[in-house]
């Protein structure tokens, strides 16, 4: 398990689809109207929304916007507290208890390549569970591939927000809580294993990085596919993509055979929940409906 966290960084970021393709319409099945399904890559500017084909057609085709989580519900001071709270260890597993001191200097040391420069350093973070640094210092990787990123412009909520304007509400598919006992709750133990392993591998973290970055951008979603699957994140570990992929793409999937019926969607998920014989656009197609790349 101790590659489940650098999975679930990467899955968290990202969307990918099985071909060249970032948004996709699903039809048939008796449906009044076309649903639309859009993988995200959750850092991207909203600009990215301009280079996607059929965008504004889904936006105007839909009735409501479906994202991972409600953007109200995300930005509310509830869920900010919360999220907040879920990050802090227990007094007797603090970073320092956590790990050795060869082991912290590692940590500190990739720590300081991300946040030395605004005069943060790790034992002022010392409280942080393991998971919420490797967040922020993942966060801090993806800043370096968007220099200009405006956290109140990302892809996710922008989508959400233009919707809103054109009078389409957007509703959620898990809760915030859900998303994090995700992110959070899981064994301090893996979730220190995770940040070591994260750290002894920043260099290649920043590679891949980079690359999952060029190839959203340049919706080369083959590209993200294979650097997700790679052993080296977790793609080998089983468990691990049930938990963070499989399961939810399959409560997504009842979730939204029932909503679609009712008012065509926009559905708006980091698309590494999209491709394969287990990806969100399969389990549609193998209960009857078409889905098809948009143009």
């Amino acid at each position: 398990m101790r590659k489940r966290l650098l999975l679930t960084l990467a899955v968290s970021l990202l969307a990918i689809t099985a071909s060249s393709q970032l948004l996709w319409k699903v039809t048939g099945n008796n449906l009044a109207r076309p649903s639309y399904i859009m993988g995200t890559y959750h850092m991207a500017p909203a600009s990215m929304m301009d280079k996607i084909g059929g965008m504004e057609q889904a936006l105007q085709g839909c009735d409501v916007v479906v994202g991972e989580i409600e953007k109200e519900s995300l930005l509310s001071q509830e869920a900010q507290l919360a999220m907040a709270q879920a990050m802090i260890a227990p007094p007797d597993s603090t970073l320092d208890k956590l790990f050795s001191p060869d082991d912290y200097a590692i940590i500190e040391g990739v720590f300081n390549k991300y946040f030395g420069t605004m005069g943060v350093k790790l034992s002022q973070m010392n409280m942080l569970k393991p998971g919420a640094i490797s967040m922020q210092m993942q966060a801090m990787q993806a800043l370096k591939n968007f220099p200009t990123f405006n956290q109140s412009e990302f892809i996710d909520m922008a989508v959400q927000t233009r919707a809103n304007e054109l009078g389409r509400p957007s509703i959620g598919l898990e809760t915030v809580e859900e998303q994090i006992d995700l992110l959070f709750n899981g064994p301090l133990t893996e979730q220190a294993e995770g940040l070591l392993d994260a750290c002894k591998k920043d260099d290649l973290f920043m590679v891949q990085s980079s690359a999952l970055v060029e190839a959203y951008m340049s919706q080369d979603l083959s590209k993200i596919e294979k650097v997700i699957s790679d052993p080296e994140l977790g793609g080998d570990d089983a468990e691990a993509m049930d938990a963070l992929i499989y399961d939810r793409n399959r409560a997504w999937a009842a979730k939204l055979v029932q909503m679609m019926p009712e008012r065509a969607c926009l559905v708006c998920v980091g698309a590494g929940h999209l491709p394969g014989t287990q990806g969100l656009l399969q389990l549609l197609r193998d209960r009857g409906y078409t889905v098809e790349p948009m143009q």
